[in-house]
């Protein structure tokens, strides 16, 4: 019998418009998390001063968690990092938020 006859059809929807959204996020592109993340609000206050770049510990932290995270991901992270000044654990939690893992 067929997964979807044991399923209640309000959650089926739920699944569907649940598929829908995570094909939508894969279509994003960097520019539009930029766009997401400024018209975003309640933006957490930067905590961090930055040089431009990643610091060596940023580097080392980013290639061990690019394993479980897509480039789009990452990408934000690192602007996230570098240009807002925000520390690693904001910048991931931003990223979850813009774009998903």
């Amino acid at each position: 019998m067929p997964y979807h006859y044991s399923i209640p059809k309000s959650n089926m929807q739920k699944a569907k418009e649940k598929a829908k959204k995570q094909v939508k996020e894969i279509n994003m592109t960097l520019k539009d998390a930029k766009n997401k993340f400024e018209e975003m609000p309640n933006k957490p206050k930067e905590n961090m001063k930055s040089t431009g770049q990643l610091s060596k510990r940023q580097k080392e932290i980013l290639k061990t968690h690019k394993e479980h995270h897509t480039k789009l991901h990452i990408d934000l992270m690192k602007y996230l990092m570098t240009k807002k000044n925000y520390c690693f654990e904001i910048a991931h939690q931003l990223a979850k938020k813009i774009v998903g893992k």
